[in-house]
């Protein structure tokens, strides 16, 4: 397995990078919900876009500030290995050795109270896709009962760009066996998910934008007629 090689500059330049040239030039703003304190520790998040590593790494800099380091396929990890200095470390699906060395590696980042993110259905699946299915890698990461659940989910509103909506909630596994463990953890983020989406079509003012909104050229053009309108 490769293990992560975190430094603090790295971050802080490539977070920079990524928010001034990624995401706000694409996104409208990132809407954040916590129906628990997000506190360290093990998080399971839903997976259906490119963009969700992006977003993962924006939450942390701007909302959860955690020591955080994340679960990526190694052959992922090979091509982008810059992405070590971010927090990422890999596992080698198909190999048991190197899968358990990782499941070990992630186990000890959690004891030292540092968190691991992991994306449980493996790949991206459409947000609409149902049920929602997991690997049972999670369930063996399970070293206490208490994990955190995140659902990102992308709308398109009134805004010219995409909106972001991110929901947070803290789970207790209450199965024994890890088959069901599995079925009751993503029976757990669906319903999130489901709740998310929801507040999407409900228009929730429970949210926070995680940074202020980007201007659309339509609030530019009505900006403008009203500065006109008050000059005269």
């Amino acid at each position: 397995m490769i293990e992560s090689n975190k430094k603090k500059w790295f971050n802080d330049v490539f977070s920079l990078f990524v928010k001034e040239r990624q995401i706000r030039p694409f996104f409208h703003t990132i809407n954040v919900r916590a129906d628990d304190v997000p506190t360290p520790g093990l998080f399971l998040a839903t997976h259906s876009s490119f963009w969700d590593g992006l977003i993962l790494l924006m939450l942390n800099q701007h909302y959860l500030r955690h020591d955080v380091h994340v679960l990526m396929d190694e052959e992922g990890l090979r091509r982008f290995p810059f992405f070590r200095h971010l927090g990422a470390f890999s596992i080698q699906k198909g190999n048991l050795s190197e899968v358990r060395a990782s499941l070990g590696y992630a186990s000890d980042l959690l004891e030292a109270g540092k968190s691991v993110w992991v994306f449980p259905q493996g790949r991206e699946y459409p947000q609409e896709h149902r049920p929602l299915e997991i690997g049972t890698g999670a369930t063996m990461l399970l070293t206490k009962p208490d994990v955190r659940l995140c659902a990102i989910y992308y709308a398109f509103e009134s805004h010219a760009a995409p909106v972001v909506y991110v929901r947070f909630r803290n789970y207790t596994v209450v199965s024994e066996t890890r088959r069901l463990q599995k079925r009751e953890l993503a029976e757990a983020l669906e319903r999130l998910y489901d709740d998310t989406r929801a507040d999407v079509i409900e228009q929730s003012t429970n949210y926070v934008p995680l940074f202020p909104p980007k201007r659309s050229l339509a609030d530019w053009t009505e900006h403008l007629l009203t500065f006109r309108r008050g000059g005269r």
